[in-house]
């Protein structure tokens, strides 16, 4: 099993931990060591002489792991490594000698401070200078989507029924598709998409990931998230204001109604609101959680129980065994595109869209897809709503989106 990397939300995130390669793990006394890439590992210990339980290696782990002690000391060129070396053998004559310490760091490996360990915040000097833009995409709270295609992609500023456009180049080492050229995230759910893409200054931007594995189910196609990085910046990279991204069901759904008035699915934006009400008013991408206010203003409070039911609603289709799975062809049926009526979503990004578009249509029976028990995401709605418009503040008076008369 994958080990979750959706950090709960009194941790922090300290910077890009994850590539879009696969990063190894090691337990450490005080924490968790995220390996990064590059540094080299620590040498083992070496068991000498005869009799004795041979002294077990030290904590030297590939690509900048931690050792067995699990500190949160620097150890190389930007990875945290760990401090501990091995433990000598018990018994017999000239026990095991025990192991250097941990490797070196690896360029981009941070540790992942465990109960009772010192965090360091987002701003501190260890994550400096400004580190390029990574993030991890998940299914449910912990389910690591495996290979699926992360694409950047622009609103067009002109209409929806024109194509989003795409940033990535072709730096990714990834072929362009009919969408563009993507990121693969990695064995844990990591991507990167350092250098390798400018924005427009000004221009709402978002994160699409497409497919991929969320479990022991196989590829799952159907498989759509996205997140809504705002507004890109005058310098056109979003490397400092966003250095760290989670993409998962309930960024999806802040992004789906921020660009429902201006999009017809994840692929045709023609823009993104920044307001009144923008998806980083609903959630944030930093920690991948619901807000319980809008920042900056605790009197406008978020629906955070009605945005988790909308993400559980997702995550059924998200953690199956593809389109054909009860989650899924319960969630296209009845998240058309014109709610009740109208062409079928190709995956839960656009579905996501729908909902957004028609908040009125087929409560009941998506609400069903929520389950009774374990749910992804809590808390959520224990009956269905009324509708699934998300509303702010105490009297519940700013739709998020509007709801969307049916072109005929």
């Amino acid at each position: 099993m994958r080990f979750p990397f959706y950090l709960v939300s009194s941790l922090l995130v300290l910077g890009p931990v994850l590539s879009g390669c696969s990063k190894n793990t090691e337990y450490g006394g005080g924490g968790i060591g995220v390996v990064g890439s590059g540094g080299s590992g620590g040498s083992g210990g070496v068991p000498i002489g005869s009799g004795g339980g041979g002294g077990t290696s030290g904590g030297g782990g590939t690509s900048g792991g931690g050792g067995t002690s699990g500190g949160v000391g620097t150890s190389g060129g930007g990875g945290v490594g760990g401090s501990g070396g091995g433990t000598s053998g018990g018994g017999g004559s000239g026990g095991g000698s025990g192991g250097s310490g941990g490797g070196s760091g690896g360029g981009s490996g941070f540790a992942i401070p465990g109960p009772g360990t010192h965090q360091l915040a987002l701003n501190s000097p260890a994550l400096s200078p400004a580190l390029p833009v990574q993030g991890v995409v998940n299914g449910g709270e912990s389910r690591a989507v495996v290979g699926s295609k992360v694409y950047v992609l622009e609103a067009n500023g002109a209409n929806s029924s024109e194509p989003s456009l795409s940033l990535l180049s072709a730096a990714t080492g990834s072929p362009a598709d009919s969408i563009g050229h993507y990121a693969l995230t990695g064995e844990y759910g990591g991507f990167s998409i350092a250098g390798n893409y400018a924005c427009t200054p000004g221009r709402q931007v978002y994160l699409y990931a497409r497919g991929g594995n969320s479990g022991s189910d196989g590829d799952n196609p159907a498989i759509g998230l996205m997140a809504s990085l705002g507004a890109c910046p005058a310098n056109g990279s979003f490397t400092e204001s966003a250095p760290f991204i989670f993409v998962n069901e309930i960024t999806t759904v802040a992004a789906a109604y921020a660009m429902a008035g201006g999009a017809t699915d994840p692929t045709h934006v023609s823009g993104i609101s920044a307001g009144p009400v923008g998806a980083s008013d609903l959630a944030s991408i930093i920690t991948g959680f619901a807000n319980e206010a809008v920042p900056g203003q605790p009197g406008e409070r978020v629906p955070r129980s009605k945005i988790h039911t909308l993400a559980n609603i997702l995550a059924a289709c998200i953690n199956s065994a593809g389109p054909a799975s009860a989650g899924c062809t319960t969630l296209f049926d009845n998240a058309r595109s014109h709610g009740a009526a109208g062409s079928s979503p190709a995956d839960t990004a656009a579905a996501a869209v729908n909902i957004a578009r028609n908040p009125r249509s087929n409560i009941a029976a998506l609400y069903r897809l929520q389950p009774r028990i374990a749910r992804p995401f809590k808390p959520a709605l224990d009956a269905p709503p009324p509708d699934f418009t998300l509303s702010l503040g105490p009297a519940n008076a700013k739709p998020v989106v509007a709801e969307l008369v049916p072109s005929s």
